[in-house]
């Protein structure tokens, strides 16, 4: 083989093998996300971790309108407005932890507020427009314990809430927002 088709060779499988390290070296972008701004683990004693946003996922077509298609069979049902769901459920299970006594972790009980950026409870607000408002129920899910540190003698517990939006009120589609607070009692 000619010595310039084996250098060429050469480049090409070192800028193909340059280009796969750098492919397999790079964290996703989500990943790095979590990565870069995830909770850090609580050290202390009762210390409190939240994230400092949580994104609930756009609701999707299928969430609001479960069929894609009716078939109607007289005149009356062509008429009768269309099936949709005006509540969605969302489910977030870890959106804090806490590191406690381990005798403690029965007894934890959760409570949350939610206060839309308009100054309203129980609601958030639309981004473009205040007045604009989706109603939204919190229903504390039931806290776990996550792992024990036997040297402490504590439990890393985490738990989490179920957002239930009624939409039947919101004027305008786009992002909604609003502030959730989280507060961890013992009984």
């Amino acid at each position: 083989m000619p010595r310039n088709k084996t250098i060429s060779c050469q480049h090409h499988l070192f800028k193909s093998l340059g280009i796969t390290i750098a492919l397999l070296g790079l964290q996703q972008p989500s990943t790095l996300a979590q990565s870069l701004f995830g909770n850090p683990e609580p050290t202390e004693i009762n210390q409190l971790s939240t994230p400092q946003s949580l994104d609930i996922p756009p609701i999707a077509q299928t969430e609001i309108s479960p069929t894609r298609n009716e078939s109607v069979t007289n005149e009356q049902d062509l008429l009768a407005p269309p099936q949709f769901n005006i509540v969605i459920t969302r489910d977030f299970s870890s959106i804090w932890q806490m590191r406690v006594p381990i005798d403690q972790v029965n007894s934890l009980y959760a409570t949350y507020a939610l206060k839309a950026g308009n100054g309203q409870n129980g609601v958030f607000s639309s981004q473009q427009n205040s007045n604009s408002t989706v109603q939204v129920s919190l229903e504390p899910l039931a806290i776990t314990e996550v792992s024990r540190d036997q040297n402490s003698n504590t439990a890393l517990v985490q738990g989490g809430v179920r957002l239930r939006m009624n939409l039947a009120k919101a004027q305008l589609a786009g992002a909604y927002a609003g502030q959730l607070t989280v507060t961890v009692n013992s009984k």
